[in-house]
């Protein structure tokens, strides 16, 4: 595959900051041809860059949420750079929440060991780690085997630990064990703990919480969202995806007051395929910037349907340049053969440019190629042939080949 412009960019990029970043993956392994993909890593490295650790985190989160939504095989790389900016801001406890999400969701990943590395330079010593030495893995081993013994038996003993000297580690696996456990007083303990244990515990049970998936779970997280503050919040979130409770997820997007944090459930709808949940608050947005949030979430959802009525109906034409744009997110033929039926009908130039960016973001060539044929003016092909230049597509390379006879 030959190298995008971004890729040489990139390079560039970071090989100045060799001595600060890891080695990179190149581009193309981030985000494949997806022109969206690669403009969320792009940003995402710039902020690193710059040492805006929050900034790179957010777009390194949307990224592994596209990626993921579009069954990309490669977002355990955009996890890794979470847990970097995670690490440089001196979030230890979440960065190491990342690297534990790494490696569960992807233990074949060439970046684990990267991770790993990361997580030593930035971690503090565990003084009760240290010295327990090599009894740290024993107790781990003791804890996991407290899932097959009866609750009665296994739940006093985890409060134990839980309560007791042993490092985080082991307490964070005493409470996965915990998660896993049918018991009222196993969920009870999880509950006390997502509301008054330490930071990373807390945030541990929460996540917990969300895996479980129970009823009584799901009660504690919603009475736990009313009063949590805004990183909480975002934790709980993400707990009601892991559960699939849309509903829930749905509430927030509508009626929490954090702007953000309604952006954040609004894309994690997205994430969850939860297009009517989308439709359904779309009218009663009023603000913008959420609107536009829920039209790309639309698109990573794959509603072409819906993108297609607000392209040719709703009255704001940023919103409208929007979904032209987020029908390509949501690729596919059925996407691109949208977008070509919608050019002609296309009423200005920043039209027809949204059109074109759709299509290049579902890597249609073929699709850009018979657009090209059909143009009518001079300006029409030259913006077309630039986009084409920018895709390793035989139909692509037909264009080129026909205009340099």
């Amino acid at each position: 595959m030959k190298k995008s412009i971004y890729s040489i960019v990139f390079g560039a990029l970071l090989a100045s900051l060799a001595p600060v970043l890891p080695a990179a993956p190149a581009e193309q392994d981030i985000a494949g041809a997806d022109r969206e993909l690669n403009q969320l890593y792009r940003q995402g490295q710039e902020a690193l860059a710059k040492s805006d650790w929050p900034a790179a985190l957010e777009r390194f989160r949307r990224l592994e949420e596209r990626m993921s939504a579009q069954n990309q095989g490669n977002a355990d790389a955009a996890v890794y750079w979470q847990a970097y900016a995670l690490t440089r801001a001196k979030r230890v406890p979440e960065a190491r929440r990342t690297v534990e999400r790494l490696r569960e969701k992807y233990p074949q990943s060439r970046w684990i060991g990267e991770a790993e590395t990361l997580l030593r330079q930035a971690e503090p010593v565990d003084a009760n780690a240290a010295a327990a030495g090599g009894d740290t893995e024993l107790a781990e081993i003791a804890v996991e085997g407290l899932m097959h013994a009866p609750p009665e038996r296994a739940v006093p003993l985890l409060k134990k630990v839980l309560a007791g000297k042993q490092p985080d580690k082991v307490k964070r696996r005493a409470l996965f064990v915990l998660s896993q456990i049918d018991s009222d007083e196993a969920l009870a303990e999880l509950g006390g703990i997502a509301r008054s244990g330490g930071p990373e515990l807390r945030s541990e049970a929460i996540r917990m919480l969300g895996i479980s998936g129970e009823p009584k779970a799901l009660d504690q997280l919603s009475a736990l969202y009313k009063t949590a503050n805004t990183e909480e919040k975002r934790e709980v979130l993400h707990a009601w995806m892991r559960a699939d409770r849309k509903d829930l997820v749905l509430a927030a997007a509508r009626d929490e007051a954090d702007p953000k944090l309604r952006n954040d459930a609004i894309s994690l709808l997205g994430a969850m395929d939860g297009i009517e949940e989308l439709k359904q608050l779309l009218p009663s947005t009023k603000e913008i910037g959420l609107r536009r949030q829920i039209v790309q979430a639309l698109g990573v959802a794959g509603d072409v349907d819906a993108l297609v009525q607000i392209a040719g109906t709703d009255a704001d034409e940023a919103l409208r340049l929007d979904a032209y744009r987020a029908i390509g997110v949501s690729g596919g033929s059925r996407a691109s053969a949208a977008l070509v039926g919608l050019y002609p009908r296309a009423s200005s130039t920043a039209q027809r440019e949204a059109i074109l960016q759709g299509i290049l973001i579902s890597d249609d060539a073929k699709a850009l190629a018979g657009l090209y044929r059909v143009a009518k003016t001079k300006e029409e092909k030259q913006q077309i042939l630039r986009m084409l230049t920018a895709m390793d597509d035989e139909a692509a390379l037909e264009i080129i080949e026909h205009e340099l006879k």
